[in-house]
């Protein structure tokens, strides 16, 4: 009986162990599709159906010991309105480990400056978004990369990215952020440099009014991509009109005379679904590179 006993006990402690380091797996993503009226420069517009940014992810994360977590992510690009071959993890495929000081990750990810437009821009740097037209993007994601998070201190944080060229003669991509978040209040200063002839500097801010529940954002760049310099400007406004049903708009102009404006409603069925209607108008140098686009879209997370 003693044998018995001490074999149960050893099996349950084992399977206490597995229990708490045991990975939790979780999937997760996002259909995001616009049916629009599209037109380019004099040309007469088009109607399509367009994708916007809809993927699925796999992320698993899991305690190992001595204070340490252990996570694993690989998201995926999907393209609901014409689905084709893709790559596993084009969008992210990073790993991170983290304790109470911060993070370091591995892999594939947004870079700084890629995600400053996405956090300061009203229309959340996604359909119809000018932020790319008076910003520059400078290629949104580094790989090869090393990814360093600390944690917040006082409301402050920092982040780096190095992402190795892994070819002889070409220069390493580094980009940074230091961050601060107060209640309503945030803002970043994020740079990239590809270590050539591109570099960002890019400011944001955004405050949120809660009496009235708007939001205002700005955001202020020097920009250099392949030698040639230009400077952006961008304001931007969210109105939530009841728990449902959210205004934007945006507005923006560059140093190459480029202009943007921007308008969209989103109506929140539910947690998960997400009703849109947007428009925006990218008056640029030269009338052949204008685009006026209006769209009516849906926008399901799981």
């Amino acid at each position: 009986m003693k044998k018995y006993a001490l074999t149960l006990a050893l099996a349950l402690a084992a399977g206490l162990a597995f229990a708490q380091t045991a990975p939790q797996v979780s999937v997760y993503g996002k259909a995001h599709v616009y049916e629009e009226s599209y037109k380019v420069g004099t040309a007469d517009a088009i109607t399509r159906l367009t994708n916007d940014s809809s993927r699925i992810g796999i992320r698993a994360t899991s305690d190992v010991g001595n204070g340490f977590s252990a996570t694993a992510v690989i998201e995926t690009g999907v393209a609901v309105d014409a689905p084709g071959a893709t790559t596993l993890g084009d969008r992210t495929t990073l790993f991170n480990l983290s304790n109470n000081l911060g993070t370091v990750g591995l892999g594939r990810d947004k870079h700084a400056v890629g995600r400053t437009l996405d956090d300061f821009d009203a229309l959340e740097n996604s359909y119809a978004t000018i932020a790319a037209a008076i910003h520059s993007y400078q290629g949104y994601r580094l790989q090869n990369s090393i990814f360093v998070t600390t944690a917040p201190v006082m409301g402050l944080t920092g982040t780096y990215q190095f992402s190795n060229s892994e070819t002889a003669g070409v220069s390493n991509a580094q980009a940074g952020s230091i961050n601060y978040s107060n209640g309503p209040f945030a803002a970043r200063l994020a740079m990239y440099d590809n270590g050539t002839t591109s570099t960002s500097t890019i400011g944001g801010v955004k405050y949120t009014v809660a009496s009235i529940k708007t939001t205002i954002y700005g955001m202020y760049s020097d920009d250099k991509v392949s030698g040639i310099s230009t400077t952006g400007k961008s304001i931007g406004v969210s109105q939530a009109v009841n728990p449902q049903l959210a205004l934007l708009a945006s507005y923006g102009e560059n140093t190459n005379g480029t202009t943007g404006k921007a308008l969209g409603a989103a109506y929140a069925m539910s947690k998960a679904l997400t009703l849109h209607a947007r428009w925006n108008n990218i008056d640029a140098p030269g009338s052949a590179s204008d685009v006026t686009q209006f769209g009516a879209g849906v926008q399901y997370n799981f």
